[in-house]
């Protein structure tokens, strides 16, 4: 034990001390020898006896010494020489659930989440049906953005014995989980996780429980399904203002378009300043030809982006979302300048894909030719399996009757991922032709009239 680790050291507090420990030594090293097993056992008969159970092997007076000497070191505050110790320990028995939650303890005491996470998976392992050592894991792992990680963990945490678990630990650890499934696409397993919470019947409010639901279905393009739970969440809580907002969403898609518009006025008069609700509701008023309602909310989820940018709030996404709005407003050069700020500011691969892309559509538009295939380029050089700018860029050469070879291989390498995208076979026509009438050949111009009138079947 470190020198100064206690304040006294008495006789008495080593004896002490030292009976515990041999109370613990004996505890884990047993003392009965084979011999004197023997000389207990009664005198054996012809029977049969059936076969016993294999037992654990015994530990070593030498694994029971040193996870003594972590226990008092850990008793001492001494997590580092702790540590140590029932690493030692644990070489003589590697599957011990005690040495293994000593040691985790130990590391975690030391801020060493690395070989906290280490000995933790391997308690996991250990012990398959423990929810508090997976649920922890999957915490750890969670907090430090291992997500695919995390979701084994919440998994197996949610697999193990649980019948003493509390119930609202229990429901974070499936809401945690749900939203890593949203997280990772795939809302279906959200919505099992979401309404198995609502089978554990939480005190209080469950509306909200509801409008996940019904908002996972939407992500799921279930929209029966997702309007039947928004409008259980309604009438569960009519001030909730989200619900109206995604049950206008599941309205739109069901093609019930008063409806849609209704919800999304009442959820802006609880929020006027939130500008995708302005943007969605003016693409309802646009779709139901109410051509001012739809400028007026146009208007309106413009100012409101605007200012988010001159502040410095705004996100890439919020970006582009105003460059088309400005689009639809006319306002081409006004967009092209929007996401020229926002070009060198990308995070990811996903956002400057989507830049770049969007980009070279505002430059086609605002017939800034020249820099539309550069800005193509470096769409699929973050993505190279982005299809819509690889049709784009074939289109574009075809157009121009350029690249013709690199065109048609472009446009043939979107159309493996969707074959039956009318715009790309449209695409692949128009390089058929014109190859056919720089060849001036009748077989490309055959192949040229076949792509095409594919296409027009397609839409």
């Amino acid at each position: 034990m470190r020198a100064g680790a206690r304040k006294q050291d008495t006789g008495a507090d080593c004896r002490t001390m030292t009976r515990a420990f041999i109370i613990v030594l004996l505890t884990l090293c047993s003392c009965t020898t084979q011999e004197q097993l023997k000389e207990d056992k009664t005198v054996a008969t012809e029977t049969v006896q059936p076969a016993q159970p294999v037992q654990k092997e015994e530990v070593s007076v030498e694994t029971a010494a040193n996870f003594c000497a972590g226990y008092y070191a850990m008793v001492g505050q001494e997590w580092e020489t702790a540590a140590t110790f029932f690493k030692k320990a644990l070489e003589g028995d590697p599957e011990s659930e005690k040495i293994l939650r000593y040691l985790i303890a130990c590391y975690i005491q030391l801020n060493q989440n690395d070989n906290a996470v280490l000995y933790m998976t391997k308690l996991s392992d250990v012990d398959s049906k423990d929810f508090d050592v997976h649920y922890t894991l999957a915490n750890i792992h969670e907090g430090e953005g291992r997500l695919d990680e995390a979701i084994t963990e919440y998994e197996r945490a949610c697999r193990s014995q649980i019948d003493n678990v509390d119930k609202m630990v229990l429901a974070n650890a499936l809401y945690r989980l749900a939203h890593l499934y949203i997280t990772k696409n795939e809302p279906a397993k959200a919505v099992s996780c979401l309404k198995d919470i609502v089978k554990l019947a939480p005190p209080g409010d469950i509306s909200g429980l509801h409008t996940e639901i019904g908002m996972a279905y939407i992500e799921a393009g279930e929209y029966a399904k997702a309007r039947e739970e928004l409008e259980t969440s309604e009438k569960l809580n009519p001030s909730l203002p989200v619900t109206r907002l995604y049950l206008a969403i599941a309205y739109d898609e069901l093609g019930e378009l008063d409806k849609a518009i209704a919800e999304a006025n009442t959820f802006l008069e609880a929020s006027p300043n939130e500008w995708p609700a302005h943007a969605f509701l003016a693409g309802l008023y646009a779709k139901a030809g109410k051509n001012e309602d739809a400028n007026l909310h146009r208007g309106k989820a413009i100012s409101l982006l605007q200012v988010r940018v001159a502040q410095g709030d705004s996100s890439t996404k919020e970006h582009i979302t105003l460059a088309r709005l400005l689009m639809a407003e006319d306002k081409k050069n006004d967009a092209v300048r929007i996401m020229e700020l926002t070009a060198n500011k990308s995070k990811t691969k996903e956002e400057a894909r989507e830049v770049h892309f969007m980009l070279a559509n505002l430059y086609y538009e605002t017939n800034h030719t020249g820099q539309v295939e550069e800005e193509l380029r470096e769409a699929l050089k973050a993505d190279p399996n982005f299809h819509e700018a690889s049709n784009f860029l074939g289109y574009f050469f075809a157009e121009r009757g350029e690249e013709l070879d690199e065109a048609q291989q472009l446009v043939e390498e979107a159309l493996k991922v969707q074959p039956e995208n009318g715009a790309y076979l449209d695409s692949l026509g128009w390089v058929y032709y014109k190859r056919a009438t720089e060849d001036k050949t009748d077989e490309r111009m055959d192949m040229a009239l076949e792509k095409l009138t594919e296409a027009a079947e397609v839409y």
